[in-house]
């Protein structure tokens, strides 16, 4: 199927927000700022792009026309670029480096969501289920810190981004639905969106701008 260009400029969209949030998360963690990020307005600005980036990671699935192999083998290749995030986090920021973030969760989603391709109920089930049991994952504590992937955390556990398998899986499977029901209807009310240049440039180039932003922009700040 050719590349919708309004999928690029949804992409584009959760780019643009991503950047804002993440450069006042700097200007806060570096003390040029003291911000409240994390409640309010902003908890909900940044749920909505992290709900509209990961969904867009479900649909992309529904998209592709990758098989099994090819969709393992570009999972491996987001991952290893998320392990590429973890060692630089580590050496800039040993007691909060990034030890299970957007990338690792992507790279693991993808080939997890094409399983459930063509099954949109079963995929709705597994979206409800993950976040459930995420949720309750969520309230636990464990003596042991490699269970973090899947939403278990020991105490004392930091990391910069965390985005764990559990309840984050239902984000992408949920998108995968949508996705899948976007294709077979094609519906025109987000046709323009395809139209604005900029945006679809960023969201064909998100993987890049996501690897390259935060180091521009500590090292402007």
């Amino acid at each position: 199927m050719k590349r919708l260009h309004e999928i690029d400029a949804l992409r584009g969209i959760a780019i643009v927000a991503m950047l804002l949030f993440h450069f006042l998360f700097d200007l806060d963690f570096l003390g040029v700022l003291q911000l409240d990020l994390f409640e309010g307005a902003w908890l909900v600005f940044a749920r909505i792009t992290q709900f509209l980036f990961l969904g867009l990671v479900g649909a992309s699935v529904a998209f592709s026309s990758r098989g099994f192999k090819g969709q393992l083998k570009r999972g491996a290749i987001i991952f290893l670029l998320g392990m590429l995030v973890t060692l630089v986090t580590w050496i800039f920021s040993p007691e909060n480096f990034v030890k299970f973030g957007v990338l690792h969760f992507i790279g693991v989603a993808v080939p997890l969501v094409l399983l459930f391709k063509g099954k949109p109920l079963l995929a709705l089930i597994a979206a409800f289920f993950a976040f459930l049991w995420g949720e309750w994952l969520l309230t636990l504590s464990v003596s042991t810190p490699w269970l973090f992937a899947f939403g278990l955390k020991a105490p004392g556990f930091n990391s910069l981004d965390y985005f764990p398998i559990f309840p984050w899986l239902a984000v992408p499977l949920v998108g995968l639905v949508i996705g899948e029901w976007y294709k077979k209807n094609q519906p025109q009310v987000l046709r323009p969106l395809g139209q604005i240049s900029p945006l679809t440039w960023l969201g064909k180039h998100s993987l890049w701008i996501y690897l390259m932003h935060q180091p521009i922009f500590i090292g402007a700040l």
